[in-house]
Formats: C-alpha cells, sequence, structure tokens
C-alpha cells in the first residue's frame, strides 16, 4: 500500500470567505467554497445572507447583476425579491410571489471576519466559532493568498514543533503541557526564543509564549506573548477550500494597545506616555506583523509540495501530531483507508 493517501478535500466547518470591510451595505459578491459557489449579499440595514448562486426562478445568476434593494436581494433577470432566509418575497409585475426559495448557506461575522458553514451532507453547524473580544487592540492588519493545500494541513501547524526551528528559526521550541480537546476546538500552548527588531534595535533572543486555539480545520488564532518587553498579539489564520486543490489562505494580526499592555524592559518608558506609546503602536504593529507574514509565507514552500503520509515516521520532538489527527477525524463524514483521508488508517497505526 503507498504511504501516500489523499485526504477528502472538503472537511466540514466555517470557513472565511471574506473580511468585513470588504462586504460592505449594499454589496453583492460571489466566491467559491468546496467547489461550489455563493452569493453573499449585505442589506442596507447591514444583516449579511448567504444563498446559492441560481435563482429558483428561471436560473439567472444572481452574483452577476444582482443588486440589494432595501433587505431584499434582486434578481437581474426578472427583478424578483429574495429575503435574507432565501425566501422569495416579491415580484416585479406586482402578483403574488411563488412559494420558492434559494437554498442559503448559514454565514456568521466574528472581529471583522465573514464566515459561511461547510458541510458535505448539507447539515447545519455542529459547532461555533466563540466571538472574541478586539476592543483592546489596534485593528487588524490583513493579507490574503491563495496556493496549493489542504486546510488539515495548515492546521497541523499549530502541534507541529519541529519545524518551527527548520523552517521558522526559533530556538528551543518546546509545548507547555498537553494538547488539549474541547469537541471541536484544540487548544496547544508552547515557548520557542528569537530574535527580534524594533525600532531598528535587536533584543537578541527573547521569549515568546503561544497559545493556539483551534475551531474546526478552518479556523485558529494565537495568542502571543513576550513577557520580557510585556507586549501581547493575536494571529489570525483562515484555510479556505476553494476546490479540491487550492486554498485561500487569510492571516491578519493585531498588536495589544500599549497603553493596555504591562511594558518592560527597554519598552518600559513607554509606559509612562499614553502619547508615546500611541505614536509607537503603528511601527509595533507593522513590523511584528511583517514577521508573522514572513513565517507564514515560509510554510508556503511546504504546504505547496508536500503529500498527506497517513504513517508518518515520527521521533520524540515532533509534537503531538497524531493526536491532532485523531482529533481531526471528526470534521469528515467517510473516512475509507486507502481511498480517502488515511486518517483513521494512521490513528490505528500509532
Amino acid at each position: 500500500m503507498s504511504s501516500v493517501l489523499r485526504l477528502p478535500p472538503f472537511p466540514k466547518g466555517w470557513y472565511s470567505i471574506g473580511f468585513s470591510d470588504e462586504l460592505p451595505p449594499g454589496s453583492v459578491t460571489t466566491h467559491k467554497l468546496a467547489g461550489r459557489e455563493l452569493v453573499v449579499f449585505r442589506t442596507e440595514s447591514g444583516e449579511l445572507s448567504a444563498v446559492d448562486p441560481i435563482c429558483p426562478h428561471l436560473g439567472a445568476h444572481l452574483g452577476h447583476g444582482g443588486s440589494v434593494t432595501g433587505e431584499t436581494l434582486r434578481c437581474p433577470f426578472h427583478g424578483f425579491l429574495f429575503g435574507t432566509d432565501g425566501a422569495c418575497v416579491a415580484t416585479s409585475y406586482g402578483t403574488k410571489p411563488p412559494k420558492v426559495r434559494a437554498r442559503t448557506w448559514s454565514i456568521l461575522e466574528n472581529h471583522d471576519t465573514v464566515f459561511v458553514w461547510f458541510d458535505p451532507k448539507g447539515e447545519p453547524p455542529s459547532f461555533d466559532i466563540p466571538p472574541l473580544d478586539m476592543r483592546s487592540y489596534v485593528p487588524l492588519t490583513r493579507a490574503k493568498y491563495r496556493f496549493r493545500g489542504h486546510p488539515q494541513d495548515t492546521t497541523e501547524n499549530s502541534v507541529d514543533i519541529g519545524h518551527l526551528t527548520v523552517v521558522h528559526g526559533y530556538e528551543r521550541p518546546k509545548m507547555l503541557g498537553d494538547l488539549r480537546e474541547e469537541g471541536a476546538a484544540l487548544h496547544a500552548t508552547y515557548e520557542f526564543y528569537r530574535p527580534i527588531g524594533l525600532f531598528g534595535k535587536g533584543f537578541g533572543g527573547v521569549r515568546a509564549e503561544f497559545d493556539a486555539h483551534v475551531h474546526g480545520l478552518g479556523y485558529s488564532f494565537v495568542e502571543a506573548r513576550t513577557p520580557a518587553l510585556g507586549l501581547e498579539f493575536r494571529y489570525f489564520v483562515f484555510a479556505t477550500p476553494v476546490d479540491e486543490m487550492d486554498l485561500e489562505l487569510r492571516i491578519a494580526g493585531a498588536v495589544r494597545k500599549l497603553e493596555t499592555c504591562d511594558l518592560k524592559g527597554p519598552l518600559k518608558p513607554l509606559g509612562f506616555s499614553r502619547h508615546a506609546a500611541r505614536a509607537v503602536e503603528p511601527l509595533v504593529q507593522e513590523r511584528s506583523f511583517r514577521v508573522f507574514q514572513s513565517d507564514v509565507e515560509q510554510d508556503f514552500k511546504i504546504w505547496k509540495y508536500k503529500e498527506f503520509v497517513p504513517r508518518p515516521a515520527l521521533a520524540i520532538g515532533d509534537g503531538p501530531v497524531m493526536k491532532y489527527r485523531r482529533w481531526a477525524e471528526q470534521f469528515y463524514d467517510e473516512l475509507v483507508t486507502g481511498k480517502g483521508s488515511g486518517v483513521a488508517e494512521a490513528a490505528a497505526g500509532s
């Protein structure tokens, strides 16, 4: 049997289809998720809705020429109006609308990001993305990529401790405690050392602590701290399977507002001046996001060409890869050894 098997391309979960400011009131946009198109519109009052693209009346594509009218989506072909629940609520003829509705997708908005639920069988969401209060952080800096990959691979990096030194140059990485499972959520804490530079000055090997939080295979964020400097950050990675081979990867990051941090070491003087702290924040945000973005781009070189190996030859120091993979099984409806994911086979052999 081959040691390389393909994962099913579309695990169920919440997937990002855009950031909130990309979907303003009155907008109608077409997106691709799991090999399927969907149309997202935001009403004039700000409510979001995601529907199948084809009008159930006579087949027009609602994302090409469709428009928002008040709290409805207007079909470009005959002007029929559809509510956020997909129901046809009016015709352009002044006659009674047909009892028909466009299929809707579950959609939610969290920390300025829009997510759509996908399930291969069309089942409703089986877990949520918890709300996250970002008021004590600066606005998110963001980037978007598209490349060959799978969401299980990108999320696996959260527990693959071994790659941190080789790919990213971290020093002495180690997990702090066990991998923690909470249903569809996974949590890990680890530390490492790495040189950092702020204001053009290097601070040597600064210890960083990371709390990684994963919810499904399309959503993860890290709460990072540098205890010696008193800085705190949040970094987000959203992996969305567009089709069987390609991912859209959205990343975002923000530093905690310096006036709310307990600044230490060379940054401590900033704690005595709100004006100075606010003046320096943009530089800290720009430099920290640049480092995060560079780390993600280093991973591209691996993700683009790697394959899923169900029976990896693991060594001490790799991290809890197999525990992560057993946890990930819940997001697939079928695990067919040799023809599907190989996840079950790998778990049984570990």
